[in-house]
């Protein structure tokens, strides 16, 4: 009798589970991706409906903090960093609110992942820009769009009922492309041609190479306790021992001044074995 109940109660359980209904969510979550210059936005919200409200001034008060959609707060993630209004904004993600009045909407950008409506601080703001407000044809669902795409530049629109706001963002590519073409003009960096200079020492390749590659090194960034070191070594396994000496005593006088204790013992080493 207990087994029969048992399996009586289970059973409509199982019904119960079932006969849940899914519907649609009044707000539907929506994202998008967009690249312009050298970057890449996302802008991840909900979308309510306007539903013969209204929406500015009345289901959105005027001049209090709003999260710019419904739900979850709104996201906005930046690759690069960008200008919004004109205000610097670096690389990452932030919380998008707003504070609209009539005539212009405050757009803010705020580092708390979980901020709210309770937890605001103004602290936490990145960047806050000013735009007016326009009139557009009415828009039944609250929409966050990328428009007016160029080179480097590109509109974050918000529309709503019968208001549309849009604020330029801007990424410098120009600077950032003149400046790694710069670079390759420049040639490898110090660092790279002590890299390179090491590997051909520790590969046992063409050591009149790997000293003309460290010599690089030392011209661009000047003598240091790390290069003195690395060509002193070079100059041994070439059998210049007396000049490998003179190399390796300057890096040591340089390590003993910055206390940089490895540096010390292998320099010391190196001096008592070449000799």
């Amino acid at each position: 009798m207990k087994k029969q109940f048992l399996i009586i109660i289970i059973s409509a359980m199982s019904f119960v589970a079932s006969a849940q209904l899914t519907i649609p969510a009044p707000s539907p979550g929506a994202s998008f991706t967009q690249k312009f210059g050298l970057t890449e936005v996302k802008v991840e919200y909900s979308r309510p409906g306007a539903k013969g409200r209204k929406i500015f001034g009345g289901v959105v008060p005027f001049d209090e903090i709003w999260r710019a959609g419904a739900n979850d707060p709104t996201k906005f993630t930046t690759s690069d960093s960008i200008t919004v209004g004109g205000i610097g904004l670096p690389k990452g993600t932030y919380v998008i609110l707003v504070r609209p009045t009539l005539y212009e909407w405050e757009v803010i950008f705020n580092k708390n992942p979980d901020v709210s409506y309770t937890n605001y601080k103004l602290a936490d703001d990145v960047a806050r820009v000013k735009v007016p407000t326009q009139k557009t044809a009415m828009v039944e669902s609250f929409t966050i769009a990328a428009n007016n795409i160029s080179t480097n530049k590109c509109d974050l629109e918000f529309s709503w009922e019968n208001t549309l706001v849009r604020i330029p963002m801007v990424n410098e590519t120009d600077k950032k492309i003149m400046a790694q073409i710069q670079q390759k003009l420049d040639g490898p960096t110090a660092g790279e041609y002590q890299t390179i200079a090491r590997y051909y020492y520790d590969m046992n390749k063409d050591q009149n190479k790997a000293l003309e590659i460290i010599d690089l090194a030392i011209k661009k960034s000047g003598e240091g306790i790390g290069n003195l070191q690395l060509k002193s070594m070079i100059q041994a396994k070439l059998g210049d021992k007396k000049g490998a000496i003179v190399t390796a005593t300057n890096s040591l006088e340089r390590a003993r001044k910055a206390n940089n204790q490895d540096y010390i013992r292998m320099n010391e080493k190196n001096i008592s074995e070449w000799r």
